[in-house]
């Protein structure tokens, strides 16, 4: 509470505008970047710490030195695994194979340290690359994380993208489609299709939140959570949505970045502190 208020007392404009937005719906992290997210359930709570969700992001899988993407063909067998989380460990599950426990100790420990092709420092999470590699057909992955907290630094850590926001696409696109196509932290149900795109700053839970810019989207939005490749999503992206003015992708959801960090769940209400 005392940090919430001191937050509160910076942000200008407060007296003015602030109100409910929205509630949190869903609550996602991603404890290996690439692989299936984990839902936090309701009743729980996830730390929102300065540089994103607990967990979120920490992990990463090289191939060649190289961060695997969600996105590259070939690797569709990577969407069979399952991701879970008990009270002191990651478990991966594929129908291939027995379980996976991976403590999360190992992240506190002194992995192998290596770098890879853009410069990033990791360290190995020991005795789980020959698990991974034996999935995908026995090309030799290694799992990373990173010291220093999210796997690819400077990412903007929190995406919330708004439940209204994905029935208001479908309608216009013509099709549904799944919410985890987007890989959202925070599924808003928000009172106006789109919301998230005018907040600047908004508490969430015991945390404040910052507006970064809108997620511009790539052809990993046309993987179903089964690793089932269409076109007709991105597709969509293009000719419904609005387009970045740098890159000239399309735009769905919103980043921000941890003004005070603090616990969110769902259910929890989205305040707004500024628009934009």
């Amino acid at each position: 509470t005392s940090t919430w208020r001191s937050c509160t007392r910076r942000s200008s404009g407060i007296n003015a505008e602030y109100g409910e937005v929205g509630e949190v719906g869903e609550l996602f992290v991603h404890p290996i970047r690439a692989l299936q997210p984990v839902q936090i359930t309701p009743g729980n709570s996830w730390l929102l710490t300065p540089t994103g969700f607990w967990l979120d992001k920490r992990m990463c899988m090289l191939h060649n030195n190289e961060r695997l993407k969600h996105t590259t063909k070939g690797w569709e067998a990577l969407y069979g695994v399952g991701v879970s989380l008990t009270e002191d460990s990651v478990v991966l599950s594929h129908a291939s194979k027995q379980d996976l426990v991976i403590p999360l100790s190992v992240l506190d420990g002194e992995g192998e340290a290596l770098t890879c092709s853009k410069g990033n420092s990791y360290r190995t999470v020991p005795d789980v690359g020959d698990w991974l590699t034996d999935v995908v057909g026995g090309r030799q992955i290694t799992l990373v994380y990173s010291p220093e907290g999210a796997v690819v630094p400077g990412l903007d850590p929190v995406l919330i993208i708004g439940q209204n926001s994905l029935s208001a696409f479908e309608e216009i696109a013509g099709h549904t489609m799944e919410m985890e196509r987007f890989r959202p932290n925070i599924v808003a149900v928000e009172k106006q299709p789109f919301a998230d795109e005018g907040w600047a700053e908004v508490k969430v839970g015991e945390a404040v939140l910052v507006f970064c810019h809108r997620c511009t989207r790539c052809s990993i939005t046309n993987v179903s959570p089964e690793g089932i490749r269409t076109d007709y999503t991105m597709n969509s992206l293009r000719e419904k949505r609005p387009r970045c003015e740098k890159t000239n992708k399309p735009v769905f959801g919103s980043y921000f970045k941890v003004k005070c960090p603090g616990l969110v769940k769902p259910g929890d209400k989205i305040m707004l502190i500024k628009s934009q």
